[in-house]
C-alpha cells in the first residue's frame, strides 16, 4: 500500500503565523503534512535565497498535533529548499504556501515571499499553491485556508504539476463557493510607504491601493467582485509580444 501524499507547507510570515497553522489544519485530510517555514517574518522577499552564510534549521513546536515542523533562519525560498532536501522523510508530492494575510495580486506577485516559496516547488516539478487572504484583517484566515485546501485537493487529484496563485476575498465560507480562473492584472495594487518610528527609524510597509476600471477576468477584478481568484503562473518571463520589436531595435 502506497503512503499518503506528503505536503510541505510554508509561508513568508514566520513559523508562528496563525495563517500557517490554519492552513496546516485544513490540509490534513489530504495526506501527511510537514512544515518548513522561516523562523522570522520575511514578507516581500520574493524568490530571494541565502548565499555566503550558513543557514540554521531546527525543530519547532508542532503547529498541529502530529505535524513535524522546522524553522529556517532564512527566506521562504530557503525554507522550502531545506525542507525538501533535509527534512522530508520521503519525496514531497506538493508544496503549499500561506495563508498570507494580505493580497498577492497583479504585478505585486514579483516581490511576494508567499508566491516565491511556492515557486520553489514548481521549479522541482511539483504541484504548488500560494494562498493569500485579500485582507490584512485575520477574521477570515480560516475561510481562506479552507479554500486553499479545497483547491489543493483538486490539484493533487488531477496529477498535474501546476503552479496556482490563489487569492481569497475576505468573506465568510458560505460566500466563497465561486472560483474564477484569472490572469494577473498588469498593474501594482500595493504601494511602498516609508514611516518614521518614535525612535526616529525609517520602517517600510506595503499598503493596498483600491483599484477601479480593471478588465474583467483579472485577479484584482475577481477579488473585488467577491470571487476566489486562481491564477496559473509560470516562471517564463519572456515578453513574447515584444520579440519583434527587440529584433528591430538590435538589427535596425
Amino acid at each position: 500500500m502506497s503512503p499518503p501524499p506528503l505536503i510541505l507547507v510554508t509561508n513568508d510570515d514566520g513559523i508562528d503565523a496563525e495563517g500557517l497553522r490554519l492552513l496546516v489544519q485544513a490540509l490534513l485530510p489530504l495526506g501527511e503534512v510537514m512544515v518548513a517555514a522561516p523562523a522570522l517574518q520575511q514578507s516581500g522577499s520574493g524568490t530571494a535565497f541565502t548565499l555566503h552564510q550558513e543557514l540554521q534549521s531546527e525543530r519547532a513546536p508542532s503547529l498541529v498535533d502530529g505535524v513535524a515542523a522546522w524553522q529556517v533562519s532564512g527566506t521562504p525560498t530557503d525554507a522550502v529548499i531545506v525542507g525538501l532536501r533535509q527534512h522530508a522523510p520521503r519525496p514531497v508530492d506538493m508544496v503549499v504556501s500561506g495563508v498570507n494575510p494580505g493580497p498577492n495580486l497583479g504585478a505585486d506577485v514579483i516581490h511576494s515571499g508567499t508566491v516565491g516559496a511556492a515557486m520553489q516547488g514548481f521549479h522541482r516539478g511539483l504541484p504548488s499553491l500560494a494562498v493569500s487572504l485579500a485582507s490584512s484583517e485575520p477574521t477570515y484566515l480560516g475561510a481562506a485556508a479552507a479554500v486553499g485546501a479545497r483547491i489543493a485537493g483538486a490539484l493533487l487529484a488531477s496529477g498535474r504539476a501546476l503552479f496556482l496563485n490563489v487569492n481569497v476575498p475576505p468573506r465568510p465560507p458560505e460566500e466563497l463557493a465561486t472560483t474564477r480562473v484569472t490572469t494577473l492584472a498588469s498593474r501594482s495594487v500595493e504601494r511602498l510607504l516609508d514611516e518614521v518610528t518614535p525612535e526616529g527609524m525609517i520602517q517600510r510597509r506595503l499598503e493596498y491601493v483600491a483599484q477601479a476600471n480593471l478588465p474583467e477576468g483579472t485577479d484584482v477584478w475577481a477579488v473585488g467582485h467577491g470571487l476566489v481568484s486562481v491564477t496559473p503562473l509560470d516562471t517564463d518571463l519572456t515578453a513574447f509580444h515584444a520579440l519583434d520589436e527587440a529584433r528591430q531595435l538590435l538589427l535596425g
